[in-house]
């Protein structure tokens, strides 16, 4: 003898049904806090000059970026987010401590930060 099913067990079996596809997709819509170490990140700039630049003389935005990358790592120190921007004409000045317009900002952490500022960066 067949049962046929009844309309409660079939409403129940839909209603279970719709239960699990919501509450299985509700927590990937949810934003997810950024990390502390994010958060805590301290913005600095660094104007390229003539000659007085720890990692040496940058032709341009791209290499200036990748040669102070380079040195702060060997020191020790993380660049985040770096980017070099043209800020400005040089400077019309022949000593080594004269900017070239070009500028470089990146992000730092709290504990570097006293480091950066050393190398001549300056806080955002």
């Amino acid at each position: 003898m067949k049962r046929k099913p009844t309309r409660l067990a079939t409403w129940l079996l839909s209603g279970l049904c719709a239960f699990a596809a919501v509450s299985c997709t509700g927590k990937k819509d949810e934003i997810q806090p950024e990390p502390a170490q994010k958060q805590d990140l301290v913005a600095v700039t660094y104007a390229q000059t003539q000659c007085n630049d720890r990692w040496g003389q940058a032709q341009g935005t791209q290499q200036l970026v990748a040669k102070a990358q380079a040195y702060l790592a060997q020191q020790g120190l993380t660049l985040n987010q770096p980017q070099a921007s043209v800020a400005g004409p040089p400077a019309v000045c022949a000593a080594c401590t004269c900017p070239t317009g070009l500028v470089l900002e990146a992000t730092v952490s709290p504990a570097d930060l006293p480091a950066v500022l050393a190398l001549g960066f300056a806080k955002k």
